[in-house]
């Protein structure tokens, strides 16, 4: 597929294509595709109910199947199950297509391109097999997700934060880490999505009462950093499926990395390289 993307700068206009007298060399020319919003209704049955995969606020998530060939041979072309959000709000879509069409790691999500013709904005994305951490871990007919699962999945994220915070040119601070932005592809692997909240430069000094702050295994309610962290804190909101499964040594160990990411003072708390 050949990766092309129109000018942010005709957005306002809605316009398919670029003026040929401008010349943007950016990265999100060479990392975006422009799909037409005929192909995406296609993709999706005219945007039918059946197909909404996710729904939030005013965006709604479709399950997509573009019909495609990678290759001039002759050879049919094949289905490529994408997930589309559709969104309403302008600012928010140019800023979730803007970022993501700049960061590359295994453990945040894919763009794969977009479509803005006229009022549709339309962003599309890798997709998930296994929906979100949330979804899963309240859906009685999944299995339950082992410790060891859960752990990999947090290690993931804070793989996918510490590429966030040091390896990108301008540090990005997501600021919506809860299980349902935390996806699920089909081997279980973590891709941390919804960026539109993020923010970019330099953070490290923000106390943790100035940011949310999520726990996103065993519970999604929110720890407020003002409250003191104690073991037997985490415990009683612990999925009582883990109770008696997690080696003592392990879970202190699990527990003080919390607390020590929720310290007042910014030089006392560690690295996401760290974690």
């Amino acid at each position: 597929m050949v990766l092309k993307c129109l000018c942010f700068g005709d957005w306002k206009k809605g316009n398919a294509s670029c003026s040929s007298k401008k010349q943007y060399p950016t990265v999100i020319e060479e990392l975006c595709h422009p799909f037409s919003f005929h192909d995406l209704r296609k993709s999706t049955n005219n945007f039918d109910q059946k197909l909404i995969i996710g729904e939030r606020a005013l965006n709604k998530v479709y399950k997509g199947y573009l019909n495609h060939n990678n290759n001039n041979n002759g050879a049919a072309a094949t289905d490529y199950t994408v997930a589309l959000k559709v969104m309403t709000v302008p600012l928010e879509f140019k800023k979730e297509v803007e970022m993501l069409c700049q960061l590359h790691h295994p453990n945040i999500i894919s763009l794969i391109g977009f479509c803005h013709h006229g009022k549709e904005k339309i962003a599309v994305y890798e997709y998930t097999d296994n929906g979100t951490l949330h979804d899963y871990l309240n859906n009685k007919d999944k299995e339950p997700l082992s410790w060891e699962k859960r752990l990999d999945i947090c290690i993931g994220v804070a793989r996918a934060l510490h590429y966030l915070h040091s390896g990108v040119k301008r540090a990005v601070f997501h600021r919506d880490i809860n299980p349902i932005n935390i996806l699920l592809d089909r081997n279980m692997m973590p891709k941390l999505a919804n960026f539109v909240i993020s923010l970019q430069g330099g953070l490290s000094t923000l106390k943790p009462k100035q940011i949310k702050v999520d726990k996103i295994v065993g519970t999604s309610a929110l720890m407020a950093p003002e409250y003191a962290i104690h073991e037997h804190t985490l415990e009683e909101t612990m999925d009582p499926i883990l109770k008696g499964k997690i080696a003592p040594e392990c879970w202190q160990v699990f527990t003080s990395v919390i607390q020590s990411c929720l310290e007042y003072e910014a030089d006392e708390r560690p690295t996401m390289g760290e974690v």
